[in-house]
């Protein structure tokens, strides 16, 4: 078998999908996980470190998105259907858009979740790597295994590795077109990596985004200018770096329509060490809640116009907050669950091969503000 490493800039493409036009990844050579299990042991050895020094050369697998492919992807997600996402009382959408929205944070991939270790942290780990590369190739029979896509869910996934996940721009689209209409004002306190200000940027809305750390922020304001470059756009969005607790204060009251976020997990994600990071802030859960969690929500419903929506997205498992403590906060400030949404999220089969179902869902947590609160956010925190 002869075989050569290409240069970065050849790619594969992956077929037509449903979507549209292919997508393309770079690859150190065309070879599928298939052939190389058909190989024989130094050989396999051999193509394993073709591929090692590819990437070491390239640099880690980012999102690279072209300009022409950011405006492919925005459109398409601006035709999606949002009503395509709501079957029954569970959200299922496909991950249009993800890839655009996780272009630009490359940051993320070095965030450390818990005690994992982060993508980043495997892909700099030589020995790590040379494995991470040789389970591809077993994982993923019928692709190019040591392409970008395959190497970035690999090392997403490996052993003692876990990687943050951003929501996804579809499912952001159905919640904010069903529970607000044309010309409202969507806020989001915990803007993150932009899953939900990606699927607001293609329905007539205004956004506002609030975010403390100073690579996202950047990164959101750059979409927000490329998107805004398209002349496709029929949202107004802008983004308030600082401290949710802090900015949604400077809000006028009864003036959003929306408020729709994704509160950190309290200490799980550490999305960055600065101290504007509610985890450093507030080092255990109580706290946390007490100085965090119940300031968002009592500054949600205070900004909240009557009849306007609180939509918060929690974990459906034992990740804090619980939903007990959101609904007992959420109470307190005048706030009514309406109905709650079960987002179904694909599980990983190669990781968990006899855990059961292929799937698990996350709650969004719909409440609305049916009435005048008289307690002020001045004497509730």
């Amino acid at each position: 078998m002869s075989l050569r490493v290409v240069s970065p800039r050849v790619r594969s493409a992956r077929p037509v999908g449903r979507y549209g036009r292919p997508s393309v990844t770079e690859t150190p050579f065309p070879l599928k996980g298939q052939d190389w299990l058909l190989a024989k042991p130094d050989r396999q050895e051999y193509l394993v470190e073709l591929a090692f020094r590819f990437w070491r050369r390239r640099g880690f697998p980012y999102y690279t998105l072209s300009t022409a492919a950011v405006e492919s992807e925005f459109r398409r997600l601006l035709l999606f259907d949002w009503r395509r996402t709501f079957v029954g009382n569970r959200l299922r959408g496909p991950s249009l858009g993800l890839r655009l929205a996780n272009s630009f944070h490359p940051a993320m991939w070095s965030v450390r979740v818990s005690r994992y270790r982060s993508p980043m942290d495997v892909f700099q780990d030589d020995a790590l790597f040379h494995s991470a590369i040789r389970r591809a190739f077993v994982i993923w029979p019928t692709r190019y295994s040591a392409n970008a896509s395959c190497l970035r869910r690999i090392l997403k996934t490996f052993t003692s590795t876990a990687g943050v996940s951003n929501f996804k721009p579809v499912i952001a689209k159905a919640i904010i077109a069903k529970y607000s209409k044309a010309g409202d004002l969507v806020v989001d306190f915990c803007a993150g990596y932009g899953g939900r200000l990606l699927g607001c940027l293609t329905l007539p809305r205004q956004f506002i985004g609030i975010e403390p750390c100073k690579s996202q922020v950047s990164g959101l304001r750059r979409m927000i200018r490329m998107v805004s470059g398209f002349k496709a756009s029929p949202c107004a969005a802008r983004i308030l770096q600082g401290c949710a607790e802090e900015k949604l204060r400077e809000l006028p009251s009864r003036s959003a329509d929306l408020v729709f976020s994704s509160p950190p997990y309290f200490d799980w994600e550490r999305y960055a060490p600065h101290s504007s990071q509610s985890f450093v802030r507030y080092k255990t859960y109580p706290e946390w809640l007490e100085n965090f969690l119940k300031p968002v929500i009592a500054e949600s419903s205070r900004v909240l116009k009557k009849r306007g929506h609180l939509v918060l997205n929690i974990s459906n498992g034992k990740r804090n907050p619980t939903r007990r403590d959101v609904l007992r906060i959420a109470q307190l400030f005048g706030l009514a669950l309406e109905r709650s949404h079960h987002m179904v999220v694909p599980k990983v089969p190669y990781l968990h091969p006899r855990n059961g179902l292929p799937t698990k869902c996350e709650c969004l947590l719909v409440f609305t503000r049916p009435k005048e609160h008289a307690q002020s956010s001045a004497n509730c925190v």
